[in-house]
């Protein structure tokens, strides 16, 4: 039986099992919201808000002439998060229709990676708008930047990539990463219970500090030239790769680097990080040190060997015999039994200080990664026979660029240079600083002997080993090289195979570039001054004549007479020449670019090739010349008024 009392006592109980509830929620709340309140809005934040990257602008590469050629565009980037999809299935059939990739492609991926997956990254506009309007789950965008190389492939090995990440790697690109890269910001959004964000709501935490702009030496202009004579040779001989550097004479600024390959797969920049035997462009040493030491005038006759000389247990040998050179003319036809006999006179010490002098043996300290200082071994571990083939370019390495910073010496009339690409940077708020200018490590040789070499190089594209640079608009002075190259394993040198190179200048008379071409093992020669010599010749005639070089605008060849005075230290005495039975007498004095007897266009009938390419510069006109022997026909005639000529056409009596 049920009592009042017992109803009473039930409803105590319910009220109290009531207040308790109570008291339990209010405390839990009191917990929730004031005692760990903090700790709980924290876990909230995680679940509605996260952070994301904002991504830096890396700094754009510009040429000398402002043009980008390498820079960074706006991007996005796609995740998920498989673990939070409340239907993978429904997820990848959707992300199927936009990529193009299979709905089994994608739930394989989920279930590789459930955690994290990245659908894909700096995606093309057309894509990231399908994305964005998308219901895919727990899908989330982030912006990035996309590295962006307008001129493709060219430079690309002095340029540089990034990776990934947009970190430098290779080339420029990695040696001024510090300087490019930017720090990146990060912003706050907010995301539904899917995991998928919020656009409506952004909040930037930290702004990101954009990278550095640089601007280097380099010429587009000159750096397509290059590129396409290099090719175009490349077919044509079949060699195995081509290279070339050129340098600005004034600053020491590289206007182009290039490099070639019968392989398009493997590419670096040889000129700069590989190093080769230099062969005949290293003549320039031995000619240098006996004038500077004044062991030998440029006159003085040396035996030559006709062509074959024993030294010790060795044979040194010349490609085009002769009995008797002077000093200069071993430059000119490229002997390597004069150049061994000058080192032999100089001595190992006298030559390893030249060398050195010229930089070799030495980093040249250019800003680009890889570069090694070459094999230059002291002398007192020279042998004779190592004394004699350094000297033509044996027993010694050296890369393109320090051949061409050593050929740039005379160019400059005696500054060595700090090669450098780039010039200045300009950071994010538009402050610029120079990276690099004008750097002179030393002076090298005193003016007479620069005159003497400066006369040698000019020979030998107009009467020596690289007449296939003779332009009549490009007045070109440098040397031609032919290195042999080693068998494989060691053991000799292999027949047939060499490194086929032009070092030179140009204008001749005012330098303002200074460049090389290598040809590795040419298979249609391997002379430098068949392959080399005509590839540099277009290259400087092509850029010399581009709007706003000006080159070549009334160009004129200095009268020969001036740099014979300092050679001589006596001047030119006025002398008779006998030309032939037949013609005028003609006497040459002191007064330069002038016929003293006989008036009118001068008479170069009877002369021999080498005589009137030297009297045509002497009156300081250009010399175009056709055929051998003595000169049988010119025009203008002999007599014909002199104004506005500039250059005589010469033919020989032997065609």
């Amino acid at each position: 039986m049920i009592t009042r009392q017992s109803i009473n006592k039930n409803g105590r109980l319910i009220i109290f099992i009531i207040a308790l509830f109570w008291l339990v929620f209010v405390a839990r709340a009191i917990q929730v919201q004031i005692i760990d309140g903090a700790k709980f809005r924290e876990y909230a934040d995680r679940q509605q808000k996260d952070t994301m990257p904002l991504a830096a602008r890396r700094g754009t590469i510009y040429d000398c002439s402002g043009r980008p050629l390498a820079y960074d565009i706006e991007a996005k980037t796609y995740t998920v998060n498989p673990r939070y999809m409340s239907s993978q299935d429904s997820a990848a059939m959707k992300l199927s229709k936009i990529t193009g990739k299979s709905k089994a492609y994608w739930l394989e991926r989920f279930r590789k990676r459930p955690g994290f997956l990245m659908v894909a990254r700096r995606v093309s506009q057309e894509l990231a708008y399908k994305l964005d309007n998308s219901d895919i789950q727990t899908l989330k965008s982030r912006g990035e930047t996309q590295r962006i190389y307008p001129y493709g492939d060219l430079a690309a090995e002095v340029i540089g990539r990034t990776d990934a990440d947009n970190k430098g790697i290779s080339g420029l690109e990695k040696f001024y990463d510090n300087v490019l890269a930017g720090v990146d910001g990060k912003s706050i959004y907010l995301r539904d219970a899917y995991g998928k964000q919020v656009t409506a709501w952004e909040h930037t935490l930290v702004s990101p500090v954009n990278g550095s702009d640089i601007y280097l030496a380099l010429d587009v202009n000159l750096q397509e030239i290059v590129e396409e004579e290099l090719r175009a040779e490349l077919d044509s001989c079949g060699a195995k790769w081509g290279t070339a550097v050129f340098m600005d004479v004034k600053t020491g600024g590289v206007l182009s680097c290039a490099t070639v390959e019968t392989n398009p797969g493997f590419k670096r920049a040889r000129a700069i990080v590989d190093m080769n035997e230099p062969g005949s462009t290293a003549k320039l040493i031995p000619l240098a040190t006996v004038f500077e030491e004044n062991i030998f005038e440029p006159n003085d006759i040396i035996d030559v060997e006709g062509g074959s000389y024993v030294l010790g247990k060795h044979v040194i040998r010349d490609d085009h015999a002769h009995n008797l050179l002077k000093c200069s003319e071993i430059g000119v036809y490229s002997s390597n039994i004069g150049a061994a006999k000058l080192g032999l006179r100089a001595g190992a010490e006298h030559i390893y200080k030249t060398l050195a002098q010229f930089g070799f043996g030495t980093k040249t300290g250019i800003d680009f990664p890889g570069e090694t200082p070459g094999l230059l071994y002291k002398p007192e571990t020279w042998t004779r026979h190592n004394l004699a083939i350094i000297c033509f370019g044996y027993g010694v390495t050296a890369s393109a660029l320090q051949i061409v910073r050593a050929y740039g010496v005379v160019a400059t009339r005696g500054e060595l240079l700090k090669p450098y690409f780039a010039t200045a940077k300009v950071t994010a708020d538009s402050v610029e600083q120079i990276l690099n200018s004008k750097v002179v490590v030393r002076k090298v040789l005193g003016e007479r002997t620069l005159r003497i070499l400066d006369d040698i190089f000019r020979d030998v594209v107009q009467i020596g080993t690289a007449k296939k640079a003779i332009d009549d608009i490009c007045i070109i002075a440098g040397k031609t090289g032919t290195a042999k190259r080693l068998k494989e394993g060691g053991g000799g040198y292999e027949a047939g195979k060499a490194l086929a190179s032009f070092t030179g200048y140009f204008p001749a008379d005012d330098p303002r570039v200074v460049g090389i071409i290598m040809f590795d093992e040419p298979k249609t020669s391997v002379y430098g001054g068949e392959i080399s010599a005509p590839v540099f010749k277009n290259i400087a005639k092509r850029y010399g004549l581009m709007p706003g070089n000006n080159m070549f605008v009334n160009y004129r060849p200095k009268p020969r007479d001036e740099k014979m005075r300092l050679i001589n230290a006596g001047g030119n005495k006025a002398r008779i020449v006998k030309l032939s039975e037949n013609r005028p007498i003609n006497k040459v004095g002191e007064e330069k670019g002038k016929q003293i007897v006989g008036g009118g266009f001068h008479d170069f009938r009877g002369l021999t090739v080498r005589d009137a390419i030297r009297k045509a510069k002497s009156l300081g006109i250009g010399c175009k010349v056709t055929g051998s022997g003595r000169i049988a026909t010119q025009n203008p005639a002999a007599g014909a008024d002199t104004t506005g000529v500039a250059q005589v056409e010469l033919v020989g009596e032997m065609q």
